[in-house]
């Protein structure tokens, strides 16, 4: 393949909290606040206060930005992007498993889903940096060329890290998916709690029911018109409910005039065009749904729903074909839709 494309994860899920019944067997306290530049929900259903377990939950949320926001100046990942190259630098075993699987994810989908492509990213004002004019064809030129699957290489069990080409990395597509399985497995711990639903900018995991056995549900928007809901799912379709959905439709700069998308094409480090599509991915765990979704979405819809067959991904695709908004499911979800 010539040509390399990254999206950064972007939730289009509106998710319907159907809990305030009166069949509920438990409680249900809903805590919220802000992480990771954007929104978070937890529903925690349990016949004891949760405000603690809210609190344990959020340090975790917390740790997690810590290490992988490249908008903190003194985070992990920025440590590692200000990096020389060739120099090794102590990361935790979280970052390790991030990267880890990003890294296997790029190779697999032959580099249509790379996390290398901080710099690019922040070229053309999709990162923390501000941008008000395009940049040159020069800068485009080289930035593209140190992406790669291979720019960065790790030792896991010493945990190193270290970049091999002029990079940085950007892991906005995978770290709030990271955020609620740390979360998920937290609460999942502890006794007290019956049921609980998390989401993170869209991005969910919950237990398969509710305390009263009903499921959870969550609907996902008309990328054409964002205010109706075009498809619902439900937790109780499956053995494992984390969700992510990705768009490239909601993220855009004007640079020059020019209105430009932040879906990136690697291969020519330019943006690519508008389109009204979104791809949501349900996965074993919300780290998976989030990258899978992203790499999904940056792919022609033919090549994703071929990719989603063939790897067995659960995938519902989005997309407008002659002015009509179509739903295409994924053959593994085919089977299990409502």
């Amino acid at each position: 393949m010539n040509q390399s494309i990254f999206l950064s994860s972007l939730a289009l899920v509106f998710v319907i909290f159907l809990i305030f019944k009166n069949d509920d067997i438990a409680e249900t306290q809903i805590f919220k606040g802000s992480i990771m530049g954007t929104g978070y929900s937890i529903s925690i259903q349990s016949e004891v206060s949760s405000q603690n377990t809210h609190f344990k939950a959020f340090n975790i949320l917390q740790k997690v930005n810590q290490e992988m926001s490249t908008y903190l100046d003194d985070s992990l990942i920025s440590k590692v992007n200000k990096a020389e190259v060739g120099i090794w630098i102590t990361v935790t075993q979280d970052f390790i498993e991030v990267l880890d699987y990003a890294l296997a994810l790029c190779k697999e989908t032959q580099g249509i889903y790379d996390v290398s492509i901080g710099k690019l990213v922040n070229l053309w004002g999709f990162g923390p940096d501000e941008v008000y004019e395009e940049p040159s064809e020069e800068e485009v030129s080289y930035l593209s060329s140190q992406v790669g699957c291979g720019s960065v290489i790790l030792d896991s069990s010493n945990l190193l890290v270290k970049k091999v080409k002029d990079i940085e990395l950007d892991f906005s597509s995978i770290a709030k998916g990271f955020a609620i399985d740390k979360v998920y497995d937290f609460l999942d711990e502890q006794q007290n709690i019956k049921s609980f639903f998390i989401e993170i900018g869209g991005e969910i995991r919950s237990t398969s029911l509710k305390s009263n056995d009903q499921p959870w549900k969550a609907g996902i928007v008309n990328p054409s018109d964002q205010d109706k809901i075009i498809y619902t799912f439900l937790s109780s379709s499956f053995d494992s409910f984390a969700l992510a959905t990705s768009g490239d439709y909601r993220n855009s700069r004007i640079l020059d005039e020019k209105e430009f998308s932040h879906t990136m094409n690697t291969f020519s480090g330019v943006p690519s065009s508008f389109s009204k599509k979104s791809v949501t991915v349900i996965s074993e765990n919300a780290m998976k749904a989030d990258a899978l979704a992203t790499a999904l979405n940056a792919m022609k819809l033919e090549q994703a729903i071929n990719y989603s067959n063939k790897e067995g991904i659960k995938a519902l695709f989005i997309t407008e074909i002659e002015g009509q908004t179509k739903l295409l499911f994924s053959d593994d979800l085919e089977q299990v839709k409502i």
